[in-house]
């Protein structure tokens, strides 16, 4: 159902408002968590092959769903006027399980079409491998054109952004089971994709200003980038809360 309270521009503006006034608290935790992931890379090395490299690995993977729910639950709370806790982190602890069980289903949802789009890529590649030939400068242009020309790009294009398209359907997974975990993995998936149903233009706007604030603070080197990763973290939940208060809404109108 399509909500009228989500604006980009209303999205934006509460960004602002809640980073201006959580940004010391939001630059910690962001920082820390560089920092942690830096210790982490640095404790795994570069060998692929040792077993330690894959335990950390797994280690980085769970613990990047720990603390990315963390950030959503902090920013929930904030977005209702309380102050960012650490104790959420604990709080989330015996939720952890579920949490990986969403983020499993999500990113095997959209990199589903995403594995199918590279596949025809690759077939479309390799028959064009055979008539590759280095010593022939002009080749390389054929080899590019029969692999991402014809019928074998626009399968490409059309399963990318299928899974972009998922990708964006399943944008509030996390925070609905964060929210609300009795909802379960699959409630929470669901809960996504009902709340996106009918506002998918006014989200691409949301992610397409996101892009280029994001954009311009890199333009804006080191503070700006912080900056603005800050604003599109508090944005993004704003969509999120801006969406279900629409819904709640039309329930108590019905």
């Amino acid at each position: 159902m399509k909500s009228l309270h989500l604006s980009p521009s209303g999205a934006l503006k509460k960004g602002w408002e809640l980073t201006k006034k959580h940004f010391i608290v939001m630059l910690g935790l962001v920082l820390g968590y560089m920092v942690l992931l830096w210790v982490i890379s640095l404790l795994s090395g570069a060998d692929t092959t040792t077993f330690r490299y894959w335990i950390l690995y797994l280690v980085n993977l769970v613990l990047s769903v720990w603390v990315n729910a963390g950030f959503a639950k902090i920013l929930l709370n904030a977005y209702d006027g309380e102050e960012p806790s650490f104790s959420v982190f604990g709080e989330l602890l015996p939720k952890l399980g579920g949490l990986i069980g969403v983020n499993v289903i999500v990113a095997v949802c959209y990199c589903i079409p995403l594995v199918l789009g590279f596949i025809v890529l690759f077939i479309g590649a390799g028959a064009s491998a055979v008539s590759f030939n280095l010593a022939d400068p002009y080749s390389f242009g054929h080899f590019m054109g029969q692999a991402f020309g014809g019928v074998t790009g626009i399968l490409f294009l059309v399963l990318l952004l299928v899974s972009f398209y998922i990708a964006l359907r399943l944008m509030f997974a996390v925070y609905a089971y964060v929210e609300d975990s009795s909802i379960g993995v699959m409630g929470a998936v669901r809960k996504s994709w009902t709340m996106t149903q009918g506002n998918m233009w006014t989200i691409l706007l949301c992610i397409l200003m996101i892009i280029v604030l994001n954009l311009l603070g890199l333009v804006a080197l080191i503070i700006g980038v912080f900056v603005t990763m800050i604003i599109t973290m508090f944005m993004t939940v704003a969509m999120y809360r801006q969406i279900k208060e629409g819904e709640e809404i039309v329930i108590v109108e019905e």
